[in-house]
Order: structure tokens, then C-alpha cells, then sequence
């Protein structure tokens, strides 16, 4: 037993229970607030299958799935139900690829049949009259066609982050589209699915891909009595634009709310269930005993939007030290309060990475970017895990163990085709060469380490990216222009913003995103409202509230029920608002802060009555 099992059932709990307790189970989804404690009734859940049907479940071979959204996230959740083996928790990517890796002939015919459509798109745009394009058309369209040649002698395939088809090699996109496929043109695959997993659950399912999605409720719909999908999430959390808003109503489904709260204080909670009351309507109450409930504290500030952001933001810190119960506002997190901002740029613009930032947010640069703002882009995967380590080393010592676990200059194959001090003198000076190039630094140094590190085999690097380093004309990796243009723009960036940037996905700088907040919590939040900063479509502060029309395209968008700007921001300020537990300021900037003060007045925000501007704290 953990923790999360031992806690004290909600009625959201006692509900999952009854439903789970039935024969057959319904489907179902979890609406759970943030601060809700939606991990903890997720493990419940697992737990309370596995002890009322585990028998019955090890009698038949079966498990009970559960899809979270990261690695770490599926290890916790593992840990909660006690390592029980019946529990099968993993990512959505090694969750299909479990389901598809058995049918490798299948695998092979979707690659080759996607390597098809792939040269006959190219061969359309070699066709197109433009010498330029033609000839990139040509050479992508040669390299594809190694590719369907080399995988048709391909018999075992295996899953990686990248595809590398002539080596058999399927990738992260390629298995979000393969498996929801397979699984809703083969019968057969939906009926193995519901025998080996009669219990799905979901975790985050606010961004569920919507092909995921579709693929789950096919098997839902043709197994109906054999299978229990359920989706524990928040629409109000939703934070990636391909994830879905409601879970469609099905026949037989059941809707379980969890309002309360576990983690703010009474006026933050008041302040986030006002910015909720413009949506859903999901009324949360504080989830804890009245004798542990906190007051707490939130402050509003409207400040003039000029060039002194970060000065004036420092001195809205300095002013909450003397005038806050709660803590210190001007010392980095732990200790001190969060910065959360509308968008990853300006958290980059502060902490010096804002090349490397502009580097994987590119027009069209698509999933890489979000992966950036994630902090797993498979291009800086082997610069953080492998590179960095190697430059942080003393300068007379070369650590041969990193170098064995990450590339294959020093690999059992190496040594036997040279001796040990031929090897590890190659290996040294590497080394050396690699950290002079790194404490040098400038335009340019990313990808003169990365080179370094890839010619001397000090790392091994994803088959993409070694695709692209390397020039030898048998490279059969056709990768995207898209992301050839990230790459290329990644080479030119300086290596010294890895430090900012490494910083800032491990949350050890004051500043956040709501990206990077998924489900943290913070004891004093600083959230900045600035639309003007940036210039941003997606979202507007000032449009929420009021002090800026919305145009033809948002009015259109929100008469026909399609997510506006309205609700993307709506969205945004409920996930920073509800990171704070005990204390939170907001600040909005602003070109008329006297009709920024009123706006917020009239929008009824608690604790908006008495509004804090630039004459207020001081200089």
C-alpha cells in the first residue's frame, strides 16, 4: 500500500469504485479540476482493479493498462500500485507499439505502403515548374526510394524516437499514425486488444491525440461488453492544440466530477474558480479539513507595457517581500515565487536562449517544437544527456565510462580492432578538442561540438541527426525541410545557451510556461499578462478582458463552437492561476493601465478591488 491508495476516498472515488465494481465495467471519464488530486483517484483506480479482479485478470493473462504522457509520470504511477504486475503503465508510443510489435509483417507493409505515398507526393512536387523545388523533390524522392527498397528486406522492426527505415526502425510519429490505423481497419487487432487489456485507463486526457483517441473508442464500440476505457483528465488543462476539449458522450458512459481542491488557499481558489466560471462551470471547493484550510493572499497589479518589463516585474517582487505573509517573493524557486509567462520565448529572451529558441520555432517546424518546449527534442537529446557531461569534466580527465555508455570509440568492438591506449589516446584528445570548442563558445560552437563528438564516435547519435552531420552520398535519412532548416539553424546557435535552456526544462529557474508547469504547484505564483511583449494570435490577455476587440475570425470561431482565442486564454490563466498554493500576484501590462484597473474591476475578479499600479511600489 502507498500513500495515494491509503488516502481517504472522495465521492469521485467511491463513484470509480461502483463503476469499476460492475460486470461488465462501463466506460467512463474523470473531470478533475487542478489540485484536485486526479493522480491519486487514477491509482485508486488501478489498485482497486487489481485486488476485486486481479485473480480473474492473472487466470486469463490479462493486465490493466494505463497511458500517461511521460516516462516519469508512468514510472511514479508503477511505483504507487506497488510495481504490481498486473498494471502495465506506459506512454501512448510504447503502449501501441506493445499492441503492433507482434505483427511485423504488418509493420513492414504500413512502411512501405507509407514510403509509397511519401515518393508519389515528392514526384508531384518535382513536378511542380520550380528548378529549386524540383530538385529537393529529387534528391528526398531517391532517398525514399532506398528506403522502400532497404525495408522490404527488413524482417524484425523495432521502435526508436526517429524512424530509420533502411535499418527497420519506426518512429514516434509513425506509431501515432500506424497503430490508431491498423486498429480501426483490422477487426481482429481491436478483439486482440480488449482480450489482453480489458481495462484502459488514460491519463491527461485533455491531450489525448484525437486519431488515439477515435482508435480507442473503435475498440470500445466493437467490444463493448469486453473492455473499460477510462479517461481521467481536465478540458480546463488542456495545453496542447492537438488534444481534444470533451471526451464525445457515448451510450453507457458515465461522467464522474471531482471538484475538490487539495492545494490552494481559499482566496487563490477563488481567484481560479472565477476564471473557470467562464467555462465549464466546475465549481471547486478546498479538498482539505477545515482546520488545515489557509486564507492565503492575491495581489493585482496593473503596470505600464514600456521597455522597463523586467525592472518594473523586480520591483513588484521586492514590494510583495514587505508586503506578503507569505515568503520570499525575489529568491529563485524553491524559496522563492514562480514567473509564469504567456509563452517559452520570453522565458528564453531572459535566460539567454533565445537563438536556440528561434531555432525550433520555425514556420512548419511542427511536433519539434513542442518537443522542444517539453524539453525532449531528440536533436538536443545527445547535446544534454551526453555532450554536456563530457564538457564538465576536469581538463585532465576523460571519462571513459560516459564515453563506453553513450558512443563506441571505447565499445567492446573497438578494442578489439585497436589496442586499449591507442583508443583511449584518440578518445582524450577528443575530449579536449570538444571542450575548447564548448568554453570558446560563439556562433556556431552547437554544431562544431556536435561534429566533434559524432566524428569521433564519443556519442551515438539518433540516425536523423547523424544523417545530417554526416555528407556521404549513401545517407539514405530523408528528413523533412522543415526540419532540415531547424537543424541547420541549430548548427549556428552558441552552446552556451544549453545552460539556460537545460535550467529552465528542470524548472530551476524563476520562469515558467503553463507548458512547463503541467502539474506542478508553487507556494507563491507570479503570473505576467502581456500581450504586447510578442505579438500573439493564439492568445490575448487584453481581449479577455475586454479592453481589446475580438475580431471576425474569433467572433466566427466562438459562434461556431471552435476554440477562440477566448477560451485558449481562458485556459492558459486557469493552469498558472491554480499552480499557487498559498500566495499569487498577477500583473498585467498594459498601454492604458487606468482602464486595465477599471476592466479587471468590472470583471469581478476577488481581490481585484484593490488594484496595485506603478505609483503604488515604489521605486
Amino acid at each position: 500500500m502507498t500513500a495515494r491508495t491509503l488516502a481517504p476516498d472522495t465521492d469521485a472515488d467511491a463513484q470509480l469504485k461502483r463503476i469499476l465494481g460492475s460486470e461488465p465495467s462501463p466506460s467512463f471519464s474523470v473531470v478533475a479540476g487542478a489540485g484536485s488530486g486526479k493522480t491519486t483517484s487514477l491509482v485508486k483506480a488501478l489498485a482497486h482493479v487489481a485486488a476485486v479482479k486481479g485473480d480473474v485478470l492473472s487466470a486469463k493473462g490479462q493486465q490493466i493498462a494505463c497511458i500517461t504522457y511521460t516516462e516519469v509520470a508512468a514510472e511514479e504511477i508503477f511505483q504507487e500500485v506497488g510495481s504490481n504486475p498486473l498494471v502495465h503503465v506506459s506512454t501512448i508510443h510504447s503502449f501501441l507499439w506493445r499492441i503492433i510489435s507482434p505483427f511485423q509483417a504488418d509493420i513492414g507493409g504500413w512502411v512501405q505502403r507509407h514510403l509509397q505515398r511519401k515518393i508519389d507526393e515528392l514526384a508531384e512536387a518535382g513536378a511542380s515548374g520550380d528548378p529549386r523545388r524540383a530538385s529537393r523533390a529529387g534528391a528526398a524522392k531517391e532517398k525514399r526510394a532506398h528506403q522502400l527498397a532497404g525495408s522490404r528486406s527488413i524482417r524484425s522492426w523495432t521502435y526508436g524516437v526517429g524512424g530509420d527505415y533502411g535499418r527497420g526502425i519506426v518512429g514516434h510519429s509513425d506509431i501515432l499514425s500506424m497503430v490508431p490505423e491498423m486498429l480501426l481497419s483490422r477487426p481482429l487487432l481491436s478483439r486482440i486488444v480488449a482480450a489482453k487489456f480489458p481495462f484502459i485507463f488514460v491519463d491527461e486526457s485533455q491531450d489525448t491525440e484525437p486519431r488515439v483517441l477515435e482508435a480507442l473508442l473503435h475498440v470500445r464500440r466493437t467490444q463493448p461488453d469486453r473492455i473499460c476505457l477510462g479517461f481521467f483528465g481536465d478540458p480546463m488543462q488542456r495545453i496542447h492544440f492537438g488534444g481534444i476539449s470533451d471526451i464525445p458522450a457515448e451510450r453507457g458512459w458515465e461522467i464522474v466530477k471531482k471538484p475538490e481542491n487539495f492545494r490552494s488557499s481559499l482566496k487563490v481558489l477563488s481567484v481560479v474558480n472565477h476564471i473557470r466560471a467562464g467555462a465549464d462551470g466546475l465549481h471547486q471547493v478546498s479538498g482539505l479539513p477545515e482546520e488545515a484550510q489557509r486564507h492565503g493572499e492575491v495581489f493585482f497589479f496593473v503596470l505600464p507595457a514600456d521597455s522597463e518589463r523586467t525592472t518594473t516585474l523586480k520591483r513588484v517582487r521586492t514590494w510583495l517581500d514587505s508586503h506578503s505573509a507569505s515568503g520570499n517573493w525575489t529568491l529563485d524557486p524553491p524559496a522563492g515565487a514562480k514567473i509564469l509567462l504567456i509563452m517559452h520565448k520570453l522565458a528564453a529572451r531572459r535566460l539567454g536562449f533565445e537563438n536556440l529558441y528561434a531555432a525550433f520555432h520555425q514556420r512548419g517546424a511542427g511536433s519539434i517544437s513542442e518537443a522542444f518546449d517539453e524539453g525532449n527534442a531528440w536533436p538536443l537529446t545527445p547535446l544534454i544527456n551526453s555532450i554536456l557531461p563530457l564538457c564538465r569534466g576536469a581538463s585532465s580527465d576523460v571519462p571513459a565510462v560516459v564515453v563506453r555508455r553513450h558512443g563506441t570509440a571505447l565499445s567492446d568492438e573497438a578494442l578489439r580492432s585497436v589496442s586499449v591506449h591507442t583508443a583511449l589516446s584518440a578518445a582524450k584528445e577528443a575530449v579536449h578538442a570538444l571542450r575548447r570548442a564548448a568554453q570558446q563558445g560563439g556562433p556556431g560552437s552547437m554544431g562544431e561540438v556536435l561534429r566533434i563528438a559524432h566524428e569521433a564516435e564519443l556519442v551515438t547519435l539518433d540516425p536523423r541527426l547523424a544523417g545530417f552531420l554526416d555528407s556521404r552520398d549513401d545517407n539514405d535519412i530523408a528528413l523533412p525541410e522543415a526540419t532540415k532548416s531547424v537543424l541547420e539553424a541549430l548548427m549556428a546557435c552558441d552552446v552556451g545557451e544549453l545552460d539556460g535552456y537545460v535550467s529552465y526544462i528542470n524548472r530551476a529557474s524563476p520562469y515558467s510556461t503553463q507548458h512547463g508547469t503541467k502539474g506542478a504547484e508553487f507556494p507563491r505564483v507570479v503570473v505576467v499578462l502581456d500581450d504586447n511583449e510578442e505579438s500573439w494570435s493564439l492568445y490575448s490577455y487584453e481581449k479577455l478582458l475586454g479592453l481589446r476587440p475580438l475580431s471576425i475570425t474569433d467572433r466566427t470561431n466562438r459562434a461556431e463552437g471552435r476554440d477562440s482565442v477566448i477560451e485558449r486564454t481562458r485556459r492558459l490563466l486557469y493552469v498558472c492561476a491554480s499552480r499557487a498554493r498559498d500566495s499569487l500576484a498577477i500583473v498585467l501590462y498594459t498601454a492604458d493601465v487606468p482602464e486595465a484597473t477599471q476592466a479587471l474591476e468590472r470583471a469581478g475578479y476577488p481581490s481585484a478591488d484593490q488594484v496595485f499600479t506603478l505609483e503604488d511600489i515604489g521605486s
